[in-house]
């Protein structure tokens, strides 16, 4: 903290830069949670009701998003759309199709906004999928099943019965996928770059304010990205009261 004085917090909350930085983070996280959530309802649901033949398989996709580190998530999505051009000098009029289509959508990925949300999506829908099929998972398959029997669709008793039962889940999931998203660094530096005023994100200034030597400034956008989480999960709690994440507060 001795670092850090009032005209360091003033240029952090006056600077041109991190201020449109804040804004990407917001915007960019937000978005990537909206699609993350919209991913992961029909995914958890379908792991948690209609087992397959090589679920296991999918378990541990799903699971290695999670552990394999952020930066080989980002090489990987460089790679894949590296493919396009790759695939490109086939003579298979398929494949140049679908080579048309990868290289394309790095057009639109790569080095550009979109990318910093395709790059918080993969970082973080697995934390979304996991904590709402645990939800999913908690929910009695016989209140469904009653509500069948007494007439309801399938899609009228997931709506009516299942989504407000595992309602704690998805908003843990959005949080936790929230978290993720809104702190990832190093797929989004690979993915969409660190254009300063760009594709700049609260963590991207960190790494720039750092590789000019100013630690200070690095750090007060440090504080600035803890209170805005903070404040994050506050308005959260206050939003969806005490018990955001399926307990009672027992203070």
């Amino acid at each position: 903290m001795w670092y850090i004085n009032s005209e360091t917090i003033h240029e952090v909350l006056t600077s041109v830069y991190i201020r449109q930085a804040f804004v990407m983070s917001l915007v960019t996280s937000i978005a990537s949670t909206v699609i993350c959530i919209l991913v992961a309802i029909p995914t958890a649901y379908a792991l948690s009701r209609f087992p397959f033949k090589g679920i296991i398989i999918f378990d541990i996709l799903v699971d290695s998003l999670i552990v394999i580190p952020v930066l080989v998530v980002g090489i990987s999505l460089l790679v894949f759309f590296r493919m396009g051009s790759d695939l490109g000098e086939s003579n298979i009029w398929l494949v140049r199709m679908l080579s048309s289509g990868i290289t394309r959508s790095g057009e639109f990925f790569i080095y550009k906004q979109p990318g910093i949300v395709l790059a918080q999506f993969f970082c973080s829908v697995s934390f979304a999928i996991r904590a709402i099929k645990a939800a999913f998972d908690g929910v009695n398959p016989r209140t469904e099943h009653v509500a069948l029997t007494l007439g309801c669709t399938r899609a009228d008793a997931f709506r009516r019965i299942t989504l407000p039962m595992a309602k704690h889940g998805i908003v843990a999931g959005a949080v936790l996928s929230w978290a993720r998203a809104y702190g990832v660094f190093g797929a989004v530096s690979f993915v969409a770059g660190s254009v300063r005023a760009r594709t700049e994100v609260l963590p991207t200034s960190i790494f720039l304010e750092l590789s000019i030597g100013r630690l200070d400034v690095s750090l007060g956008v440090s504080l600035l990205m803890i209170a805005v989480a903070f404040l994050m999960l506050l308005l959260l709690r206050i939003v969806f009261g005490a018990n955001i994440f399926g307990y009672e507060s027992k203070s």
